[in-house]
């Protein structure tokens, strides 16, 4: 659906690399740094990322089904003890809390009511992690460094809002992190821990390479059709 590398070394904007076209506006203190593959964003702690909410923002809420997917290293949590990535109010949130060794994720959906999978595992500050979670209609799983940590029985639909997509800057007073995010992925299918661990170990350059099919073109094609 949307494909961020957050290759870019300049500016304040960050290009999605599938057909939609959704570019995502960065806000306050940031820069470009090497990442994990190529480069990555890092935020200070007032940064955030956010979608046009007045831009087919319909493309960013969900039904049945999703995955997000993305490397991240954090290295403190602040001004609050939590923060979400990505977030869109009413609907979902990976919500990463903060423990005095490290970080762990709370990953929520919105179906009438919120529902919530806790992933316990503990994962250190100042180190590149690889999360992600799915959602497939009848469970939520949570995935870290490419192994499922927890999974929670869910229902769809999820509910709808006109809340904006948002990387970190969660509600309730302005709740960011310190740290860098690289090579996001965002679907409207629930991707499996394979395709998950794929995209973990290669990197977007990495998985261009030994796509099936081989060529470029084509496998530029089938990204844009997720």
């Amino acid at each position: 659906m949307s494909l961020w590398t957050f290759d870019e070394s300049k500016g304040n904007t960050t290009a999605d690399l599938s057909e939609k076209g959704h570019n995502l506006k960065i806000e306050g203190k940031s820069k470009w740094i090497k990442g994990k593959f190529g480069n990555a964003l890092w935020f200070d702690k007032d940064a955030f990322v956010a979608h046009n909410p007045g831009k087919a923002i319909e493309d960013f809420s969900f039904e049945n089904a999703f995955s997000f997917e993305f490397w991240i290293n954090i290295e403190s949590i602040v001004p609050k003890t939590v923060f979400g990535l990505p977030r869109k109010e009413g609907e979902y949130v990976s919500a990463f809390r903060k423990e005095a060794k490290g970080w762990w994720v709370d990953s929520y959906i919105n179906n009438g009511g919120w529902v919530k999978a806790t992933s316990a595992d503990i994962s250190n500050y100042g180190e590149w992690h690889h999360y992600a979670t799915t959602f497939d209609g009848k469970e939520v799983k949570v995935y870290i460094d490419g192994k499922q940590t927890v999974s929670t029985k869910a229902k769809g639909p999820l509910n709808k809002t006109g809340a904006p997509f948002r990387l970190s800057n969660s509600c309730c007073g302005g709740r960011f992190f310190v740290g860098a995010i690289d090579e996001m992925r965002v679907s409207n299918i629930a991707r499996t821990r394979k395709e998950i661990q794929t995209l973990m170990e290669l990197g977007v350059k990495g998985f261009l390479a030994v796509f099936p099919k081989g060529k470029l073109t084509t496998t530029w094609s089938e990204i844009k059709k997720q």
